[in-house]
């Protein structure tokens, strides 16, 4: 659906809000998970985090038209020195020296992923569009960092059922994304009008449906398939933002970390297969910004950890290996001075 990321991204987004409140709607009546003083919580904060989402979300969604699957993956991790700097600014948060040198090796990551050419792009798509995209990319991690951080700073330790926050969010996430979806649409790289809009919208629709519109020029429609792809990604997409929130609630964050970290080969290989759509196989500069990419995460996410984990190990390993030693001298002592007594007592006698 390359003629149409208006269309996918408020898609996209409305499929959440009747998901959601398929959920809270019978919580709240029947159920105890969301309380009162959740339900208290000024919806205000729920627009900006809203707000500050639908923009991620047109910037992401008009990136991914124009550019491939498993560079979409890599440009991503940008997320992670983005949060940082935002975090440090408006947070005053504190990092290790292990985290900044992992969000050093991302970066560097990215740049080799900016220099790539159009290995990992979609066919046809000129290189320096690639790059434009790229940053686009790359800048929509900007309002999404700023919406986590806005996040932890307005609801700060505040127990809040997870369905119910992203349902709220997603309300006044596509409230957000039909204003904004004017600008986005004539900035794309077929500029669609504010009065040509609605029938694009509605081509965008059809063509959902499998049907084609665009029948000449340089991307017409190839709608065929559209309704299995476009409806596994929202299936996919729901289930992920779904066992997020499950391994939140019933695991830990390094369960989360490790998941996610082990989703970004994996998606990369899984691009690779000729059944996707717009399948690039995986070139030398995209292998080196992968494994960059990977051990930054590595870094930033679980050096630190393993050790701590190994350092508190070691000195007991050795103070036990030491306590045994000194035991081992001791008994020889002891068995020294009895064999002296003894050789002393055969003398007298």
């Amino acid at each position: 659906m390359h003629n149409y990321p208006t269309f996918l991204n408020l898609l996209s987004t409305f499929i959440y809000i009747p998901i959601s409140f398929a959920y809270i709607l019978p919580m709240i009546k029947y159920g105890s998970a969301i309380t009162w003083d959740q339900r208290s919580i000024p919806k205000q904060k729920f627009a900006v985090m809203g707000g500050l989402d639908s923009i991620a979300g047109i910037l992401q969604v008009f990136a991914a038209t124009y550019l491939g699957g498993s560079l979409i993956i890599l440009l991503g991790q940008a997320a992670i020195p983005m949060t940082m700097l935002i975090s440090s600014l408006l947070l005053k948060a504190k990092y290790s020296s292990y985290q900044y040198v992992g969000a050093a090796v991302v970066t560097l990551g990215l740049l080799v992923v900016l220099g790539t050419g159009h290995s990992s792009s979609s066919a046809g798509t000129d290189s320096n569009l690639i790059v434009l995209w790229s940053t686009v990319m790359i800048l929509s991690c900007v309002p999404m960092c700023l919406s986590s951080v806005y996040k932890e700073k307005a609801l700060g330790e505040t127990e809040l059922d997870a369905v119910y926050l992203n349902g709220w969010i997603a309300v006044f996430q596509f409230l957000f994304s039909i204003p904004l979806t004017f600008p986005a649409a004539m900035v794309g790289d077929h500029p669609v009008t504010p009065r040509e809009l609605p029938e694009n919208l509605k081509d965008g629709l059809m063509c959902y449906l499998g049907q084609n519109t665009v029948t000449h020029g340089a991307h017409e429609d190839d709608c065929e398939k559209a309704t299995l792809y476009v409806t596994a990604y929202l299936l996919f997409n729901v289930v992920y933002n779904l066992l997020i929130i499950l391994i939140l609630k019933f695991g830990s964050a390094n369960i989360l970390w490790l998941a996610m970290t082990i989703m970004v080969p994996l998606g990369n290989v899984a691009f690779t297969f000729p059944f996707m759509p717009e399948h690039q196989p995986l070139h030398a500069k995209d292998i080196a910004s992968l494994v960059l990419i990977m051990l930054g995460l590595f870094i930033y996410r679980f050096l630190a950890e393993l050790l701590d984990a190994w350092s508190k190990q070691r000195p007991m390993y050795f103070r036990e290996k030491g306590i045994a030693a000194d035991e081992q001298l001791k008994q020889a002592l002891l068995a020294s001075d009895s064999d002296d007594n003894t050789d002393e007592m055969e003398q007298d006698v």
